[in-house]
């Protein structure tokens, strides 16, 4: 299947027929006024000011608020029944301003944002709803900020929807057609907020990113692909926020006759197949309504999916709004083009009637960044074709005028704003080779290329990398072919050098550039379409499809023992009827990368998908791949958190039998103690259990006993075995759940298990639950236990140890046992050099700040003597070995996540714990440095928005350390690891840790392949599929829908394709991504900056001149949020601080 390259043609909505009507913005620059209010405008309440200075003018206005909400206001507005009009408006924030957010637009189609204290332009685009929702108002304000927000240069406008076309089939934003299969999925928070091209009538409110319902309101969707028939449809509808009522989505062929396809009365999805009566059809409309006199619920995603009768062709929508900022019916825009660079960018513009002699039509872009375009067409009757060019990524305005002479007032004249990702950026690169069959051209590894840029003009015939010895480099070598190539495959020879020396081909390697299809971008950034990212290892024949890039990705290993200089080899490409010979050159340094990394890491690596991913069956099948991942993090120069999941220090508490609840004396049936267990939890059932397995012989009899006094009368609560088979492997289904009901006193309870053990059974595990187990965990309650026996019938012996529940002080103690440790450790950091590890710490408390729970060991809770005196034992052991084997300064406690200030006295206790028990440990919080934390953690790790260099540095000055992460946030315009952004972002991130003596890095995951609550009911998330990272935890369940951002928390991808369809075993380790390797380059490049300053250390003319290198050059990283988006002036310095070195040496 093709993907075939469309125009931009005009269409409209259902309503209105045309244009809506010019809507009047009183006073936009708000320069107008008197008695200290701006004219034509109004205060909600609360405190608001007729500002000044302006943005590059005298007035603005602003709100002030420590709580709550309020907003300036226009008069009323009545708004054309579904007309489309774009909001815009200047802002920023006086400096201390934090929390909430800024409310913009009219009240039934806000948006939020949050900015900063520079000026900053936003704007967005709605479809105002059906009578009588439409009236309104246009309002600026805030909600919950505390501080103070300004605005300026208001604006309202109306706007025509332009959409991809070709012939009868039209795609707008969140469209797409893939091999027959058509999909929308309306982008919510993109710049055309509530509207869609399939938007059929919104009788609804619209809130930031979720449209929002109550009473009647409803929202229908149209979906008409051209003239394919519909031979298949499913539909998706995610509720995001509930109060009440229900979430009803129906279907229907003409948006007046409907059949219900799912309802929801909690927040979760509704996911629904199209009855077949419906099918086939050119036409489905689907109705999202709620139900209910009180209803009140959100809609946070809407996806409908069909497969299309016919061979229709592969097409990515776009949608464009045109702002006819000077209107005239004699003209009528009929294309944009393709709005980005070496594309089919014409302007098509028709005259109804003659155009006055002398008439030019007029194209201008004009970049945010750089010099605009121009171009001038003598306009005559019929369609003019305005060619011009996009000089550039990033922001534009294009600007359509038709003018006599050239100058005067326009007799027409439009404006639509757009944005170019940096993947369509065509100003680099180099040809290597062109005949009828192929162009072949290269780059260097820090770009993105896009499947459809024209190949550059520039020709360079040799492909270079340049690299140090032990270092990985890449460059990318592109083949785009003019028309089809079967079985294309690539070889490389050995490289020869100085005096014959060899770089050999097995230290070359060779990785096909795949492609994600990204239909959910990040943010704004991005874009919709297929971005590189995953790099497979080219060991298949590829077929490739005419006039689209394949790029490679061919990275050298220099030797530690070469000599430095040239090297030169062949890279052979082939298919069906054709071969290129490619020159390939690497540049050796005449310095050594040191095995050892000096910049600090962490990064998650989760062994439980490697399991389900690579169809792994046995424990020693997932410590072999384990092993290839922990081999390709240490040829990465990265660290997981734990490199040894297997082999864990093993700490026993002896006279530690029971794991939850807590023993208490004040409630007991016989004895000195009982076991109370408190269920509080409405999300999550709550008990305890015996910490050891019952070994069971299924052919004999046995009986339960215990003692019970329930909180309530007729509470119900649950005894559970659980079944486990021979090697200790939990049996699924086989659950021996005893259930009784208490009276609120102690009583008595036994049941006879004889004949109930299934003969797979070795063992069982005794779990005592003051309330029935639920799947939402939704039952609660309090339980006292005591006296419990599991008894066997031959000889009447109890197999519980500490039946009662009591324990003496002198049956308490702990054994640290570092054996299988230290062997696995002594691998990790000795032969691999992994530098840092998390220090895992049994019993210690944790918490976010979305929920936060007390250290435990068995019943013993964190504050207790019991706790105390084994904690301390147990930590200063760790902290003792670790110093003895040369690794205290590898390791830190990463036991709380993300504090919000609430969290602070509770994190201040857990780091006085680790503080009192071990003071060597280094303490380790994601958090910024904050007064009230200081003296309680030895190392911060903020966000990179909220890293402060002066405050960070007067931390290091007390010997504190500091990392910083990235996760799902930040997003623009801060350095990300998100697909779907600039290759440069995770290299550059790593000169910024230089930039400000940062000591490490943070990354939550690498393998999060799966979500389940976005993928559910045993399916799982390919992530060769879907580049989205779904959310999981945080209390969401299945069917509940949130984004995170494409590739977030995943740097490697499984080997294995076809998740969940190819169930052959794959014991080999990850596939590398793009995003990964820059980390690999910008650790690398790190280790330069690090050994030059160390050689200028030692003084002399020549290092006082080498250690100018050591700054980062403002062109490159002037500051977090502006950063060079064009990896030359990077590779130009990192290539200067290479030569210094070699000056040095």
């Amino acid at each position: 299947m093709r993907t075939v390259s469309m125009v931009v043609l005009l269409t409209f909505s259902r309503c209105p027929a045309a244009l809506a009507q010019p809507v009047s913005v009183p006073n936009p620059g708000f320069e107008e006024g008197a008695a200290g209010m701006p004219a034509g405008w109004t205060l909600s309440g609360g405190e608001g000011t007729w500002d000044s200075p302006g943005r590059g003018s005298t007035r603005c206005v602003s709100v002030t608020s420590e709580t709550g909400s309020n907003f300036w206001r226009t008069g009323d507005v009545v708004f054309d029944p579904g007309g489309l009009y774009r909001v815009s408006v200047w802002m920023k924030t006086l400096p201390g301003t934090s929390g909430g957010c800024i409310i913009t637009g009219p009240p039934f189609a806000n948006r939020d944002y949050n900015t900063g204290a520079e000026w900053t332009p936003q704007s967005f685009v709605f479809s105002a709803p059906e009578a009588p929702r439409n009236q309104g108002f246009l309002r600026l304000g805030q909600w919950e900020v505390r501080g103070t927000v300004l605005f300026d240069d208001a604006g309202l406008v109306p706007v025509q929807a332009l959409h991809k076309r070709l012939g009868d089939l039209e795609l707008g934003a969140g469209e797409s057609i893939d091999q027959g299969r058509y999909r929308a999925r309306p982008r919510f928070d993109d710049d055309g907020s509530n509207h869609s091209r399939c938007l059929y009538r919104n009788d609804a409110g619209f809130n930031s990113n979720r449209w929002v319902l109550s009473g009647d309101a409803a929202v229908t969707y149209r979906h008409r692909v051209g003239d394919y028939e519909q031979t298949a449809a499913h539909c998706k509808v995610n509720c995001g926020w509930h109060a009440s009522g229900a979430l009803v989505a129906e279907a229907g062929p003409d948006g007046v006759n409907w059949v219900e396809i799912g309802r929801a009365d909690k927040v979760g999805r509704i996911e629904a197949d199209l009855p077949e009566t419906l099918l086939p059809a050119r036409d489905v409309f689907i109705r999202l309504r709620c139900e209910g006199e009180e209803a009140s619920l959100q809609v946070h995603g809407y996806e409908y999916e069909a497969d299309l009768a016919g061979n229709p062709p592969d097409l990515q929508g776009r949608t464009s709004y045109l702002e006819l900022t000077r209107p005239n019916e004699g003209f009528t825009v009929a294309s944009l083009g393709d709005l980005v660079p070496g594309g089919g960018n014409r302007v098509a513009l028709s005259a109804a009637d003659a155009a006055p002699p002398g008439a030019l039509a007029i194209v201008e872009v004009v970049p945010e960044a750089g010099e605009p375009y121009r171009n001038e067409v003598r306009l005559a009757r019929g369609v003019a074709e305005l060619p011009y060019e996009v000089p550039s990524t990033g922001r534009h305005t294009l600007r359509i005028s038709v003018r006599v002479g050239g100058g005067g007032e326009p007799l027409y004249e439009a404006v639509a704003r757009f944005t170019v990702p940096d993947m369509y950026a065509a100003n680099y690169g180099y040809v290597v080779s062109h005949d009828d069959a192929a162009t072949v051209w290269w780059c260097e590894s820090p770009y993105k290329i896009s499947r459809e840029r024209p190949a550059p003009t520039e020709t360079r015939p040799s492909v270079l990398i340049e690299a140090a010895r032990n270092e990985y480099e890449a460059a990318q070598v592109v083949v785009r072919p003019s028309g089809d190539l079967s079985g294309f495959a690539a070889a490389v020879s050995d490289l020869t050098g100085p005096r014959g020396a060899k770089i050999p081909a097995s230290a070359i390697e060779i990785d096909e550039v795949a492609y994600v299809n990204v239909r959910i971008p990040t943010d704004n950034t991005g874009c919709e379409g297929w971005w590189p990212d995953p790099l497979p290892p080219l060991t298949r024949p590829l077929d490739l499809a005419g006039g689209r890039n394949q790029p490679l990705w061919v990275t050298a290993h220099v030797p530690k023992d070469i000599p430095a200089g040239d090297y030169q080899g062949t890279l052979t490409l082939t298919a069906a009827g054709w071969q290129k010979a490619v020159d390939l050159r690497v540049h050796v340094f005449d310095f050594t990368l040191p095995d050892e990394t000096h910049v600090e890491s962490g990064f998650g690596l989760d062994v439980g998908p490697l399991r389900e991913y690579h169809n792994l069956t046995t424990n020693e099948e997932v410590r072999q791949v384990y092993d290839l991942y922990l081999r390709n993090f240490a040829a990465h120069r990265i660290s997981p958190y734990n490199p040894t999941p297997f082999d864990p220090i093993r700490v026993t508490f002896t006279g530690v039998t029971w794991e939850g609840g807590r023993f208490v004396t004040d409630q007991r049936a016989e004895g000195e103690a009982s076991l109370q267990i408190v269920d509080d939890s409405e999300t999550a059932s709550v008990g305890a259990n015996l910490r050891e397995l019952i070994p069971i012989d299924p052919q004999k009899s046995y009986a339960l006993r215990w003692a019970c006094r329930t909180g309530e009368p007729g509470q119900e609560y649950l005894v559970t075995l659980q079944t486990y088979d021979g090697n200790r492997q939990w049996i699924s289904g086989n659950n021996k759940d005893l259930a009784a009901t208490g009276s609120g006193e102690w009583q008595a309870e036994e049941r006879d298990l004889t004949g109930r053990f299934d003969d797979r059974v070795r063992f069982a595990q005794l779990v005592l639950r003051p309330a029935m187990w639920t799947e939402d965990g939704s039952k609660t309650g309090t339980a006292w236990f005591d006296e419990c026996a599991f008894v066997a019938a031959e000889d009447g012996n109890n197999l519980l140890p500490n039946a009662g529940f009591e324990t003496t002080d002198e049956q308490l103690d702990v054994e640290v046992d570092f054996t299988d440790w230290d062997r696995a450790a002594a691998y990790a950091f000795d032969e691999l050099h992994l530098r840092s590890f998390a220090l895992p710490v049994q019993g210690m408390g944790g918490g976010t700040f979305h929920s936060r729970y007390l250290g435990r060991i068995g019943p013993y809770e964190q504050g207790t003597p019991e706790y105390e005196r084994l904690m301390a034992k147990y930590l200063t052991t760790v902290q003792n070995h670790l110093e003895a084997k040369g690794w205290l300064d590898r390791q830190y406690i990463y036991w709380f996540d993300e504090p919000d200030a609430k969290d602070y006295d509770f994190v201040r206790d857990g780091m006085a714990l680790l503080d009192r028990c071990a003071p060597k440990l280094r303490r380790m919080l994601t958090e910024e440095p904050t007064p009230p934390l200081f003296g309680a953690v030895d190392l911060w790790c903020p966000l990179v928005p909220s890293m402060d260099p002066t405050i960070c540095a007067e931390r290091k000055a007390q010997g504190e350390d500091i990392w910083w992460y990235v996760c799902t946030g930040p997003k623009a315009p801060f350095p990300t690891l998100f697909i779907d952004h600039n290759a440069i972002e995770m290299r550059l991130w790593l000169w910024m840790t230089w930039k400000w003596d940062i000591d490490g890095v943070l990354i939550w995951a690498t393998n999060y392949w799966h979500s389940p609550a976005a993928y559910y009911e045993g399916k799982l998330q390919n992530p060769w599929d879907d580049p989205m990272s779904y959310v999981s935890g945080y209390d969401y369940q299945a069917g509940q829908i949130g984004y995170w951002g494409n590739g977030d928390g995943r740097f490697v991808y499984p080997p294995n394709r076809r998740v969940g369809e190819d169930r052959a075993k794959y014991l080999e380790g990850p596939v590398n991504c793009l995003r990964w390797e820059m980390l690999r380059d910008g650790i690398e490049d790190y280790e330069c900056f690090y050994l030059l300053r160390s050689l200028t250390e030692k003084g002399g003319a020549q290092a006082q001149e080498a250690a100018k290198l050591l700054a980062i050059p403002e062109a490159i990283i002037p500051d977090a949020t502006h950063f060079t988006r064009d990896p030359q002036p990077m590779l130009e310095h990192r290539r200067k601080v290479a030569e210094a070195i070699e000056r040095l040496q």
